[in-house]
């Protein structure tokens, strides 16, 4: 795993970091795989392939636009990460409920930033609740790490200099897919992007 790593490192100092095109249409997503094949890959080497993850994806950190997810196979890590702008009821202070619209990648920037989205954290038309915001040190790094859940499921997200790296489990996969595991493995990655210089 080392050997690949270094050779991921070698071509990724090779090229820019890749741009996906504009917009998040479902057609633009099916671009987003064939152009960003080879970070798709990258996804399921490094949060998928050790069973300790269910699903990961990469972001911009000035907009919170995924360009890449995994599973790669079927495009399965898409549907898990990703949902066009959606409604949902929403309870209020007062408990009753309100129709919100809900853009997904503004909920994850805001929690990627360090915040509590108003309308908490949605990822792949799911409510997660942000239960922990950690600072740690990988490498030479100090980067924030964000823990949420939902029941039986829960995410990491940690920022880098330049990405946004998502990590996420399911309990009902298996009992590798935990917690400890999952921010584990998103902090592996996040400090080989950091060593890359993303």
């Amino acid at each position: 795993r080392r050997r690949v790593a270094q050779l991921l490192l070698l071509l990724l100092n090779e090229r820019e970091c890749p741009r996906a095109p504009e917009g998040n249409s479902s057609s633009s997503r099916s671009t987003m795989a064939e152009e960003e094949g080879s970070w798709d890959q990258t996804i399921e080497e490094w949060l998928i392939s050790e069973g300790y993850c269910c699903a990961g994806a990469l972001a911009y950190l000035e907009s919170g636009e995924m360009y890449a997810a995994a599973p790669v196979q079927d495009e399965a890590g898409w549907a898990l990460v990703y949902k066009e702008d959606h409604e949902e009821e929403i309870m209020q202070d007062d408990m009753s409920t309100k129709t919100v619209k809900i853009t997904e990648q503004s909920t994850f920037l805001e929690a990627a930033q360090g915040k509590r989205p108003a309308n908490g954290l949605w990822i792949g038309g799911e409510k997660y609740t942000i239960t922990q915001t950690t600072d740690e040190t990988i490498g030479d790094a100090d980067v924030k790490v964000i823990m949420a859940n939902r029941p039986k499921k829960g995410l990491c997200i940690v920022p880098t200099t330049t990405q946004i790296v998502l990590a996420m489990y399911n309990e009902e996969a298996g009992p590798s897919q935990n917690a400890g595991n999952c921010k584990k493995t998103a902090l592996a990655f996040a400090e080989y992007l950091v060593g890359a210089g993303y």
